[in-house]
């Protein structure tokens, strides 16, 4: 059994810190190598959650069990379904007072590999390492860009309203690998396919003021109505994008929606928009391009569902529960 422990010094109240670790639905905007985390059950102080992150750039799913403690800012875990090479993994997140709006977080991991091997277990130190550092350093950055206006991250979203077959709809935005041929703004695409619904999507795109992006983003698929993405590779301007497709009933027809969750690399405003730039104009324009990217997606993926006729493509219609 091995154990490794971690620790960053925030300047953040410290019941503030310990309330974004409880809430695993934010981790995905905080963390990098988390792609979604979700609640599953909760009893008095014992949490069910799963995660889909990256270890050592692979995506994988776990489920974790955790003990909750606001009291004293303490979150106790383990791994209850792990993934290979790990047999067990167990750990705790501590939060403390550091001072006046200031707090200290260590982060605690013990784990043995499931079969023993010295390679095995370098594997998982490697990333237990990577991922606890990455996660520190980013909470770090979460919770203080949250106190700055400018850099806090904001959410806007586009949607359709159609009567098109909504299984079609999604299969046109589950297949990114077919976009080049079907979207005018994506010039270049490689999609990886992994289990349980994990993807990588690399993406070369263009912008409405002709500019080109290559963007990569792993993607979580949950059919038949939810995709969810998170950018490991972004535009220079963003130092966070989250995202999240979605279709839901809409009395007769159906609403299909795209959501995005942003932050601004507020030091690099001027240098990539000119010196009279603004943070707001940044968020302007990553609102612009983002959106528009995003209704012709949606625009798209309606007229080739409208188009198309696919006995191949059956199973369950989203229902209320599938929305966000």
């Amino acid at each position: 059994m091995t154990t490794d422990t971690h620790s960053i010094e925030i300047d953040a109240d410290a019941d503030a810190v310990y309330a974004r670790l409880e809430d695993v639905s934010l981790w995905s905007e905080m963390f990098d190598p988390t792609i979604h985390g979700t609640e599953l059950s909760r009893e008095e102080d014992l949490q069910t959650i799963q995660l889909w992150a990256t270890a050592n750039g692979q995506p994988k799913t776990w489920v974790s069990e955790r003990r909750l403690d606001p009291a004293t800012r303490r979150i106790s875990w383990h791994q209850s379904i792990t993934a290979a090479p790990v047999a067990t993994m167990s750990g705790t997140w501590s939060v403390s007072p550091a001072g006046p709006g200031r707090s200290s977080v260590e982060l605690h991991h013990t784990y043995t590999a499931d079969d023993g091997t010295a390679e095995s277990l370098a594997w998982i130190a490697q990333a237990v390492d990577t991922n606890s550092v990455k996660e520190l350093a980013a909470l770090k950055v979460a919770c203080e860009r949250e106190q700055d206006a400018q850099a806090a991250s904001f959410t806007f979203s586009d949607e359709v309203v159609t009567d098109a077959d909504p299984r079609l709809v999604f299969a046109f935005l589950d297949r990114g690998d077919r976009w080049a041929e079907r979207l005018e703004h994506v010039a270049d695409v490689r999609m990886d396919e992994f289990p349980g619904g994990l993807q990588f999507l690399r993406l070369t795109t263009q912008t409405s003021d002709g500019d080109f992006h290559v963007t990569e983003s792993f993607r979580l698929s949950q059919a038949p109505a939810t995709l969810r993405y998170k950018q490991t590779t972004l535009p220079k301007l963003l130092s966070l994008h989250t995202g999240l497709w979605t279709i839901t009933p809409a009395g007769e027809q159906w609403r299909v929606r795209s959501q995005h969750t942003v932050a601004i690399r507020t030091e690099a405003v001027t240098e990539l928009l000119g010196p009279k730039a603004t943070v707001e104009d940044a968020r302007r324009l990553a609102r612009s391009n983002l959106g528009n990217n995003s209704t012709r997606t949606l625009e798209a993926a309606v007229r080739w569902a409208q188009s198309v006729s696919s006995p191949s493509i059956s199973g369950p219609l989203p229902t209320p529960a599938a929305g966000p």
